[in-house]
């Protein structure tokens, strides 16, 4: 599934170095905030967690198991891919495209 990361400016999560193009799994129970490689579906909500002036910030795959947060769209996985970085322009171009997404006409049409 298609989600979104923020790291560092070296690309490290905590103590975990990534790679772009890279390809990464690991083992055990897959938890938010506990186990696997953590991202987000809605694009900004990568700065809850990595702040514009310090971060840098790429579009990802997430495979294998996945568990889900309750409270926004962090999701971790067992498997992660690290893809294009994308910035904070690429960023605010996903959202836009991911609210288009999951926008009805139940919602916006008062018809």
């Amino acid at each position: 599934m298609k989600a979104f990361k923020g790291m560092d400016k070296n690309m490290r999560c905590r103590d975990f170095q990534f790679k772009q193009g890279k390809t990464y799994e690991t083992d055990g129970p897959i938890k938010v905030c506990d186990n696997g490689f953590h991202a987000c579906k809605r694009p900004l909500d990568v700065f809850a967690y990595y702040p514009p002036a310090s971060s840098r910030y790429f579009e990802v795959e997430q495979d294998g198991k996945i568990s889900k947060a309750n409270d926004d769209s962090k999701i971790a996985s067992s498997e992660i891919k690290i893809g294009a970085e994308i910035g904070i322009p690429g960023l605010v171009k996903a959202h836009i495209e991911y609210v288009k997404a999951h926008t009805t006409q139940e919602h916006t049409d008062p018809k």
